[in-house]
């Protein structure tokens, strides 16, 4: 019996060390997990500020655009021009 009991000792301490390393690693891996999603949070509220910023730009553009467009082609394809008199109809 008191030769079994080294045995055993030893087998306690290998598993003693086996889970003092997974909880490093443990620890570790959650560290990582943590500031990968403080850096994933950080770029996506960056995007989302650039995406408000890119539709902004894009409707005032589209604003301009549209009654830009709409003068010119009334000026050049068909030949309109300023009204002098604006006429009022009667009904």
């Amino acid at each position: 019996m008191l030769s079994q009991r080294p045995g055993i000792t030893y087998i306690n301490i290998i598993f003693s060390m086996i889970i003092v390393a997974l909880s490093v690693y443990t620890i570790s891996w959650h560290n990582q997990n943590y500031q990968l999603y403080k850096v994933a949070n950080a770029v996506q509220k960056k995007n989302q500020k650039i995406m408000a910023l890119h539709k902004q730009l894009l409707s005032e553009h589209s604003a301009q655009i549209s009654g830009k467009m709409i003068k010119e082609k009334a000026l050049k394809i068909l030949q309109m021009k300023h009204p002098n008199r604006i006429r009022t109809l009667v009904l």
